[in-house]
C-alpha cells in the first residue's frame, strides 16, 4: 500500500492528522505558481539571481589567479563575500571553472537538488517504506514547492547540498539502528561509519552547523566516521590553499560570531531570508551556549534506541541556536521532519505536530512579511504588537516545535531507560549503541 493510501486510510481515525496532511501537501504542491505569480506581481519578490553562487565563483576565480580567497569589505567585514573554509571551493571549482556563470549555477542546483532528493528516498527506505514511482516524482514535487528550498535555489546556496547530506547521514544511522546485536557490537559498522562521516562534512561545508553533531556523542563509532574523514580533508585543504588562507578563515568566523551578537535588525526590515529566532531573549548567547550543553547532554545520556531521534534534536536545534542564521536552514529540517514523523505515527504520537511545524517553516518568509508589513498597513491598530513581532516568526514556532517534540523524547526515552536498570546500576546506564 502506498503512503498516500495508509494515509487516507487513516482519515477516520485520525482526522485532523489527514486534514493537516493535505493541507500541507497543497500548498508545497501550488507554490511554484504561487512564487511565479509573486515575481511577477511585486518587487519585494526576487528572482532567480544566484548572488551567493557569485560570491563561490568569485573565490574560484580568485584562487585560480593566486589572490587570496577572502575579501574583506570596506567596512572591515566579509559581507557579499565568500565565507566557506578554504576546501569548500573545492565542491564548486567545476561549475564555475568548466560553464558560464548563470549555467554553472543551474547545474550546481541540479546536482545539489537531485542529490538532496536521493538522499530523502534513501532515509524514506531506511525507515521501511517502499515509495512508488509515482511517489517519488511527487517527493521531487514536494521539495521543489518547499519555499526555504526555492529560496536556496534562487540564491545558488548550499542549502539543498548540506540537505542531502544530511539524509545520507540520517539514512546511515537508521540502517545502523537495524543491524543484528554482532553487527552492531562491531567498529567497523560501514552504517555508522557513513553517519558521521557524512554528519563531518556537514560541519565541514558550514561549521554554523555544528549542533547536527549532537549524535556523534550517542555512538563512538560514529564519532570514529566523523574523525576518520578529517585527516585527509584537512591535508586536502592545507595542500591546496596554504596556512594562511586557513588563519583568514578563523577571522571570518569570528567576524561571523560577532554579527550574531550585534544588534537586530526590525523584523518591518524585511528581507526573504529573514530568522532571527533567539534575538528576542536577553543574553542570546549564553542561552545559546546553555541549550547546547543540555543537548549534548542528552545525547550523551540517551539509550541506543534513541539514536534517530537524538539525530534530530540536534540538526533541528542547529537553526535556534547558531549565532546567524537564515531561512534556507529550514531545509535541513527536512529529514527531521521525516525522521520524527514516522516515529510518531509508529508510536501513534502526535504526528500533526510534525506537519504543522513542516508546514510554519514553509510559510514562514511571506508569513512573517504579512505579519509585520501587510496586516498593520491594513488594520493600523495592529502596531501595537511592533514590540513582541519578533514572536510573530512562524519559522520560530516551526523549528521550536520539532525541537520541543524531539527533546520530549529523547527525555522519555532516558527516564525510562534509568527507570528499567537495576538499583545499584543506576548511574552507570548501558546500552548496545556502542556508547
Amino acid at each position: 500500500m502506498s503512503l498516500l493510501h495508509r494515509l487516507w486510510a487513516r482519515r477516520r481515525e485520525r482526522p485532523a492528522l489527514v486534514a493537516v496532511a493535505a493541507l500541507l501537501l497543497m500548498s508545497l504542491l501550488v507554490y511554484p505558481a504561487v512564487d511565479w505569480w509573486l515575481r511577477a506581481s511585486f518587487e519585494f519578490v526576487s528572482d532567480f539571481r544566484f548572488g551567493d553562487f557569485g560570491a563561490y565563483g568569485g573565490a574560484v576565480d580568485r584562487c585560480r589567479a593566486g589572490e587570496s580567497l577572502y575579501r574583506r569589505t570596506e567596512e572591515g567585514g566579509f559581507w557579499g563575500t565568500y565565507l566557506y573554509p578554504p576546501v569548500v571551493v573545492l565542491l564548486f571549482w567545476p561549475f564555475e571553472a568548466l560553464l558560464s556563470f548563470r549555467d554553472g549555477a543551474m547545474a550546481w542546483l541540479l546536482a545539489s537538488g537531485v542529490f538532496c532528493w536521493g538522499g530523502l528516498q534513501a532515509l524514506v527506505a531506511a525507515l521501511g517504506y517502499d515509495l512508488r514511482w509515482y511517489e517519488r516524482v511527487g517527493l521531487a514535487a514536494l521539495l521543489a514547492g518547499f519555499h526555504p528550498a526555492v529560496l536556496t535555489a534562487k540564491l545558488g546556496q548550499t542549502a539543498l547540498f548540506m540537505g542531502g547530506l544530511l539524509s545520507v547521514a540520517t539514512a546511515a544511522l537508521v540502517r545502523d539502528g537495524r543491524t543484528t546485536p554482532e553487527d552492531a557490537d562491531s567498529r567497523c559498522s560501514p552504517s555508522a561509519l557513513l553517519a558521521g562521516a557524512a554528519t563531518a562534512l556537514v560541519g565541514v561545508v558550514k561549521f554554523a552547523y555544528a549542533p547536527v553533531g549532537a549524535h556523534l556523542l550517542h555512538d563512538r563509532r560514529r564519532l570514529v566516521g566523523a574523525l576518520l574523514v578529517m585527516p585527509p580533508v584537512v591535508w586536502l585543504s592545507i595542500r591546496f590553499f596554504g596556512v594562511d588562507a586557513h588563519l583568514t578563515y578563523l577571522d571570518v568566523l569570528r567576524w561571523g560570531v560577532s554579527q550574531g551578537s550585534d544588534a537586530t535588525r526590525s523584523p518591518t526590515l524585511w528581507l526573504a531570508p529573514y530568522y532571527k529566532p533567539l534575538a528576542w531573549i536577553p543574553g542570546a548567547q549564553a542561552v545559546r551556549v546553555a541549550v547546547s550543553l543540555g543537548i549534548a547532554g542528552l545525547a550523551a545520556l540517551a539509550p541506543s534506541r534513541a539514536r534517530g531521534t537524538v539525530f534530530a534534536l540536534g540538526v533541528a536545534a542547529f537553526p535556534l541556536l547558531t549565532p546567524q542564521t537564515y531561512t534556507y536552514y529550514f531545509v535541513a529540517l527536512v529529514p527531521v521532519a521525516v525522521v520524527l514523523l514516522a516515529g510518531e505515527v509508529e508510536r501513534d504520537g502526535y504526528p500533526e505536530l510534525v506537519l504543522i511545524g513542516v508546514l510554519c517553516l514553509h510559510l514562514h518568509s511571506y508569513g512573517l512579511r504579512f505579519l509585520v508589513l501587510t496586516l498593520p498597513n491594513a488594520v493600523p491598530a495592529f502596531e501595537a504588537f511592533r514590540p513582541v513581532y519578533l514572536l510573530l516568526q512562524p519559522g520560530l514556532w516551526g523549528n521550536a516545535v520539532l525541537v520541543g517534540l524531539a527533546a520530549a523524547r529523547v527525555t522519555q526515552m532516558v527516564a525510562l531507560s534509568a527507570d528499567l536498570l537495576p538499583v545499584g546500576s543506576r548511574s552507570a546506564p548501558e546500552t548496545t549503541d556502542g556508547d
